[in-house]
């Protein structure tokens, strides 16, 4: 009778490879999305070994291995731990929790076999280590040697400690240099001065760099590549048909955009060294359920504590979390819209890999449309972009004004790009101020030289 083997991982492409490898070696596969659903599935199935994954939501590897270690009966079930992952933890998983062995991903079929046989081998002959007690094992940062105060959920929390972790590290790498070239310099000033300058901003910033030079980690990078080469729509529409999980990260050298995937939908974008008409709060000022005054408060609010400012909206009572998601959508749709027009750059798939904001809004956005949607405006910036000059300045036309003010044909936000026209500032100084998305409004002022509301300036 061939053995049962319990395959625990979040990434359903790798939960289906490896179910074929062990089929194809006469290997019977049960399979769980995470820990809780493998410890649901255990209950009423008996296996032989698990291959467990240690990134995953809900329950991890190591909060699974705890719970099955205070079960009586499956106490001393062998694990094998099969992560990107598994060469710097092996030894602290194996130790901490009585892994039989770890893999680490990406692997071929040989090399997932012989651990398997190994594994099943050990369990055997009874050369498996010793399996701890669950009430013996460590907490979870305690095990895999993790600061504690980087595991909040939190983002913005999150985000603040890696920046002051990383301007600390700087600190004890060029200090000693520092100190030796300026003998009055103090150690403490500098760790100030670092810890100001090192923002989460500032470290975004350098992680574009590090990414276009090539000196990033790739982590567990499945796909990458050049988009003067690969369009990024390409990426999305074979993403999708795969229905793959992870994190597109498209990146110039002043600009990065980060698309979160979960089998194939969108399910939250962020994004470094863009303007500010792709902040949320933009978004939430257009719809009317804030205004200027309340979103300063909110951000000042935010700054101080560190929290998300949509969630913040939502404590001091500005906006309900449905507006807040509304939001979102818009704002991840626009950071897509906005990437598919990037011609050059390079993009990079991590999969498996996870935000905990991208988990918590969770927006399921078909890429499909949305790619459409962006190769359409696209084509319409082509018209846009060829019909004016960003540095043209325009004057109203106040004879046209007038037919059309009488006949009421003007939206609000109309009326508003046509106020700003005065003859005086430039299309580029109208859009920067007006601080809406770029697209809307070069998009007025196209209509408006079109229909004759408003005019070039004579030199």
């Amino acid at each position: 009778m061939s053995a049962r083997i319990l395959v625990v991982d979040d990434s359903a492409t790798i939960r289906k490879v490896v179910a074929a490898i062990l089929s194809a070696h006469g290997y019977e596969s049960l399979l769980a999305a995470d820990g809780t659903d493998a410890l649901e599935l255990l209950q009423h199935e008996s296996v032989d070994l698990v291959l467990l994954d240690f990134l995953m939501p809900r329950m991890n590897g190591y909060q699974f291995c705890r719970e099955l270690r205070a079960s009586e009966e499956h106490h001393a079930l062998p694990v094998v731990l099969m992560s990107a992952k598994g060469d710097k933890l092996r030894g602290q998983f194996v130790e901490q929790t009585g892994a039989v062995d770890a893999i680490a991903k990406p692997f071929d079929a040989r090399g997932l076999i012989a651990v398997v046989e190994g594994a099943l081998k050990k369990q055997r002959e009874g050369r498996v280590p010793p399996v701890p007690e669950a009430g013996a094992m460590l907490s979870e940062e305690a095990a895999l040697d993790r600061p504690s105060r980087n595991l909040s959920e939190d983002p913005g929390v999150r985000r603040f400690h890696a920046s002051l972790e990383f301007a600390q590290a700087l600190g004890r790498i060029i200090g000693p240099d520092l100190e030796r070239e300026l003998p009055g310099l103090e150690h403490e000033a500098l760790r100030n001065a670092l810890g100001r300058a090192i923002t989460p901003e500032a470290i975004g910033s350098l992680a574009i760099l590090l990414k276009t030079t090539g000196l990033s980690s790739n982590g567990r990078e499945a796909l990458a590549g050049d988009l003067s080469v690969i369009s990024i729509a390409e990426v999305l529409q074979m993403l999708d048909l795969q229905r793959q999980s992870g994190a597109l990260s498209i990146f110039t050298k002043k600009r990065e955009i980060t698309l979160y995937i979960q089998s194939g939908t969108l399910t939250w974008a962020s994004a470094h060294g863009l303007g500010d008409e792709f902040l949320l709060g933009r978004y939430l000022l257009e719809t009317g359920n804030v205004d200027r005054e309340e979103l300063n408060d909110a951000i000042e609010q935010h700054t101080t504590s560190r929290r998300l400012i949509g969630e913040r909206m939502v404590e001091l009572g500005l906006v309900t979390e449905d507006q807040v998601r509304r939001a979102l959508t818009r704002q991840t749709s626009e950071l897509l819209y906005e990437v598919v027009r990037w011609q050059k750059g390079r993009f990079s798939f991590i999969v498996g890999s996870e935000h905990p904001l991208a988990l918590k809004t969770a927006l399921g956005l078909e890429t499909g449309s949305l790619v459409m949607e962006g190769f359409r405006r696209v084509d319409e910036w082509r018209l846009i972009e060829g019909s004016f000059d960003f540095d043209e300045v325009l004057v109203p036309d106040p004879m046209a004004i007038e037919r059309i003010s009488n006949e009421n044909h003007l939206t609000h936000k109309e009326r508003s790009v046509l106020g700003a026209i005065d003859g005086a500032r430039t299309i580029r100084e109208i859009v920067g101020e007006m601080g809406g998305s770029s697209f809307d409004l070069c998009k007025i002022v196209y209509q408006f030289l079109n229909s004759r509301l408003v005019r070039r300036k004579a030199a």
